[in-house]
């Protein structure tokens, strides 16, 4: 089985995508929220243990596979101390 990447880098790709995308537009961006289907794992190597998490490598199902979960995360800007 594949190794998924671990869920904080795609947590990290989520939220820099969403600021890379309004670059350069007339917008601004104080929130963002998302609920999307992940298959989450738990890792574990010499270093400890570890959450992995990313987007389904499937579209399909079948009987062998784990359930798919959901993630809900919601971002909002806040102020920022120099």
């Amino acid at each position: 089985m594949k190794l998924r990447r671990p869920l904080a880098e795609l947590l990290e790709e989520i939220a820099s995508s969403a600021l890379e995308g309004t670059a350069g537009a007339p917008i601004a961006v104080h929130g963002l929220e998302i609920d999307l289907p992940i298959e989450l794992r738990l890792h574990s190597s010499d270093e400890g243990a570890a959450l992995h998490g990313d987007v389904p490598l499937f579209l399909t199902r079948t009987p062998f596979d784990p359930p798919v979960s959901r993630l809900a995360v919601r971002w909002e800007a806040g102020e920022v101390e120099p």
